[in-house]
This record gives C-alpha cells, structure tokens and sequence, in this order.
C-alpha cells in the first residue's frame, strides 16, 4: 500500500506571507555585503626605506644600532676612525692658507709698482683655486665620518661591527621609517573602468585582524600581460597616533583590499579631455 507523504506548504505558498517573503529577500539583496570578485591581495610598502652604504674607505671605532632598534633624525648610528683624513684636512686648509697669502702679497707688491708678472699672478689665483677645492672635498670627506639618521625610524638589519674596516659602498645598515606607510594591491586590468583616483577601499590585514580605511591615490599604467593584472597604490586614513601597539603596521604586512566598484566610474589611464571639450562644444552650437 502506497503512502503518500502531505504535501508542507512553502513559507511563501499563502498570500498573507507574499510580502514578508518580499520584504526578506530584498533585505537580502541590499544587505550590503560585498560580491566575492572586489576583492584583491594587498600588502604595506613603507615610502621610506634605504640600503645605507659606506661612503669612506675605515675603520669603524663605533656602531650603536642593532636590528629593531628605533631612531630619531640626526641620531648617531656608526663612527668612523677619521683620523688620517683629518690629518689631511689639517693640510689642505694650510696649503689654502698659504696660497691666499702669496696671491695677498702679489697683489700688494703689483699695487705698489714691483716686478710682478701676469703670469704670476695667473698662477697664484690658480694656486688658490686649487687648494680650496681640495680643502672642500675633504672636508665634504669627514662629514662622512659619523653616519647619522636622515628620518626617524627603525633598523632593519646590521651588516657592521665595531672596529671592521669597510670598503667605499659595503652595505651597513638597512633602515625604514614605519610612520608613512603605502598600501599596494594587485587588481584585475577589468576593473580599471570601475575605479577613479580619491575612491576609497578597506583594506583587512592578515597580521592584525582589522580592517582599515584606505583612499586609492595612484595606479601603475602597466597591465601584466600573463596575469592581466596591475597594481593601484593608495594609503591608510588614519593616522599613526590613531593606532594603538596591538594594531601597528609595519611594512611588509599583508591582507586583502575590498574596492566598491561602479560601472559608471571613468576610465583612470583615459585621457577624457578632448571628449570634454568636443561635448562642450556640441552642447554649445
């Protein structure tokens, strides 16, 4: 004997329901969550971050930063053992000295009629030439011998230890400045279209767990051509004060960006302003 199960009515099968059922799926529909395909991977580049290299050929008598160690602008890093160079210098500066007296008294000794050449007075200006620029590139030289912090920030890595001796270029210390940091995401090249420069995005950080508002500023005008990809770059509203230690960026962090993209936004590598006019113009006539 066959058994025929009821059949159970469907929530929305009565006409009292019709608009709840409505009235939930357009909930649904404007819920504002974000479709799965406006989101691409982004990461945290610091604007400012160097390689620092020797600019002397010495010995280091002096290194006072390790690796995670902050600084502030001007603070002394490295010194160098100066001491030869000085001694030149030192020498430079008499030679300098020397030959603006012999120009001094050749001039003197011509206004007050000697036996003084052209020529000599020719070589003595050339004399004085010379040793003040060799007494400038020296002393540009010591300027080198204490490495100092061109921003406030933090050391990366330390390729140096006192009393070393270095090369001209050798690597020494690797340093960024965290406080103005960029964030750079991979898009597909379809949604050039869809984004203009000053739109705003938010950007999840793997290593935080928060998600931070950002505003798009530039874009690469490259498209990749296997992954038809390019890169937009654009930066964290808030500011540095405005983020508590347990959510500090730092370079090299990486997330997702989520971007709300509009048909109707401009091209951003279009040049529009030949359209602009010539509509200008019909609109005109």
């Amino acid at each position: 004997m066959f058994h025929t199960r009821p059949l159970v009515a469907s929530p929305c099968s009565h006409l009292p329901r019709i608009a709840f059922c409505l009235a939930v799926i357009l909930a649904s529909a404007s819920s504002g969550a974000a479709p799965a395909d406006d989101t691409a991977p982004a990461k945290l580049n610091a604007l400012s971050r160097v390689q620092l290299s020797s600019e002397l050929a010495a010995r280091l008598t002096q290194v006072k930063v390790r690796a995670g160690d902050h600084f502030s602008r001007g603070d002394l890093l490295a010194r160098y053992d100066c001491t030869e160079l000085k001694a030149e210098l030192e020498g430079a500066e008499s030679q300098r000295a020397l030959a603006r007296r012999q120009l001094d008294a050749n001039i003197s000794l011509k206004q007050l009629g000697g036996n003084v050449s052209e020529l000599e007075m020719v070589q003595s200006e050339a004399q004085l030439t010379e040793a003040t620029a060799n007494a400038k590139v020296l002393k540009h030289r010591n300027s080198y011998c204490e490495l100092r912090a061109p921003f406030d920030g933090f050391v990366v890595s330390r390729s140096i230890e006192p009393h070393q001796r270095v090369d001209v270029g050798a690597p020494l210390l690797e340093l960024v400045d965290n406080r103005t940091l960029e964030v750079e995401a991979i898009i597909p090249s379809g949604w050039l279209a869809k984004l203009s420069i000053g739109d705003r995005f938010e950007v999840t950080i793997n290593e935080t767990g928060r998600r931070y508002a950002a505003i798009l500023q530039r874009i690469v005008p490259v498209v990749d051509p296997v992954t038809r990809t390019v890169r937009v770059i654009g930066h964290i509203e808030a500011a540095p004060t405005e983020i508590t230690s347990a959510a500090l960026l730092i370079s090299g962090m990486s997330g997702e960006a989520r971007f709300s993209l509009n048909d109707g936004n401009k091209d951003l590598l279009a040049d529009t302003t030949d359209a602009t006019t010539t509509a200008t113009s019909t609109g005109a006539n």
